[in-house]
């Protein structure tokens, strides 16, 4: 294996400041409490050390920022999230090598590792987390150093497929401009990789940021379950998944934070999607356009249609339907084509007819009959959105502080 620097991510002390209230931070008296953002901290002893616990809603206080969710659906979603996410919660760390780059920042790949740590617990029963991966880490602008680390470890279908060439690129010509990250296959070991690219334009006041590690390691998830054949997925339920828990991943800690960071999902639809009259489409152009959506192979995908639709997708799913079923719908799709079709996918790369039968199973609706509620909900996603203030950057961090649990 190329040589890469490894280090053990003890690079921020959460306790270096005694004044900030955070969680896991230091305290100084047992018993004391402070309200931060609508949220009540407590300081508690644990071991030999006074820290903040989580903190609770505090009640008693006026809330800073609006809270509201478009409605009963979204807010179930985003209480069914939370539940399963907390029910899961082990804060045991996963079984994954970091090789960090010269010269990264170390907050981003402190951030980076522990959005990693939380959602592999969330996946944990469909991807157990003692399942080895490597995760490489550098800044944009030392995307070099991730093509020449990964290039001779991968496997000879990722390692042929282009997809870092075309990352290195974009790198050169975008610079700073360009963040994110990716799964783009097993190594030559079989074992599961990651890659993440940060930039100091990057933040967690930026849902485009914050949702990139939840998002990635959702394909790790989905590449687990399905034995490394992507396939049986369509576009929207291949990327609409990993968005959706990437955007809900980051907004765990705090439900205006999560409001804030899906309007500056719905905000960019006509920016990435190429649909400047996004706000006039009816609930039946969003039927159609998933009704539409069969007939694409698995390559044909326009990206972020695919991305915040598909996201609003599953938005409705877990909120009408709960994790329960999407989990049975994901695994289902492993071995579902066997019987009706010769394999996961044909010849021109379009899915195996058996997800159909998936999704039935799991939902109790065919998928044709969900996609009118299913365009209806992204039709009052959107019709909410309207008016409505959108805060970025530092202004977005205002609402409420990075994710602490």
């Amino acid at each position: 294996m190329a040589t890469c620097l490894s280090i053990g991510f003890s690079i921020l002390n959460a306790e270096s400041s005694s004044s900030a209230v955070k969680a896991g931070s230091a305290c100084a008296k047992a018993g004391q409490t402070s309200v931060l953002s609508g949220k009540k901290f407590t300081c508690v002893k644990i071991g030999q050390k006074l820290q903040w616990d989580k903190g609770v809603a505090d009640k008693s206080s006026k809330l800073l920022y609006p809270i509201a969710l478009s409605g009963p659906i979204t807010q179930a979603a985003y209480d069914n999230f939370v539940k399963t996410y907390k029910e899961r919660r082990t804060h045991i760390a996963p079984n994954i090598t970091w090789n960090v780059a010269p010269g990264t920042d170390p907050a981003f790949a402190a951030e980076i590792k522990s959005e990693i740590e939380a959602i592999s617990d969330f996946w944990n029963p469909q991807r157990p987390r003692s399942t080895r991966m490597t995760i490489w880490v550098a800044m944009s602008t030392n995307f070099q150093w991730i093509y020449d680390n990964m290039m001779p470890v991968l496997a000879d279908e990722p390692k042929n497929s282009g997809t870092l060439e075309m990352k290195l690129a974009r790198s050169k010509a975008e610079g700073e401009g360009f963040m994110g990250g990716g799964d783009i296959g097993v190594l030559a070991n079989g074992e599961a990789s990651l890659f993440f690219n940060a930039s100091p334009r990057a933040g967690f006041g930026d849902s485009f940021w914050t949702q990139v590690m939840g998002h990635e390691y959702t394909h790790s998830m989905q590449r687990y379950i399905l034995n490394g054949n992507m396939g049986p997925m369509l576009c929207w339920v291949r990327e609409g998944q990993a968005n959706y828990y990437g955007w809900s991943l980051a907004g765990r800690d705090s439900q205006a934070a999560f409001r804030n960071f899906w309007l500056q999902a719905i905000s960019r639809i006509p920016t990435f999607g190429n649909l400047p009259d996004y706000e006039t489409k009816t609930p039946s152009f969003w039927a159609d356009w998933f009704l539409k959506g069969e007939a694409f192979s698995a390559g044909e995908c326009d990206p972020w249609l695919n991305y915040i639709a598909g996201a609003m997708a599953f938005q409705y799913l877990d909120g009408v339907y709960g994790q329960g079923a999407i989990d049975q719908f994901m695994t289902s799709l492993k071995d579902g084509w066997k019987g009706i079709c010769p394999a996961p996918v044909d010849d021109t790369n379009h899915a195996c007819v058996s997800w159909k039968i998936s999704f039935k199973n799991a939902f109790g609706v065919t998928p044709e009959a969900a996609y009118k509620p299913m365009g209806q909900h992204i039709y009052d996603e959107i019709q909410w959105a309207k008016g409505k203030t959108v805060s970025w950057g530092v202004d977005a961090l205002k609402i409420a502080p990075p994710p602490s649990s």
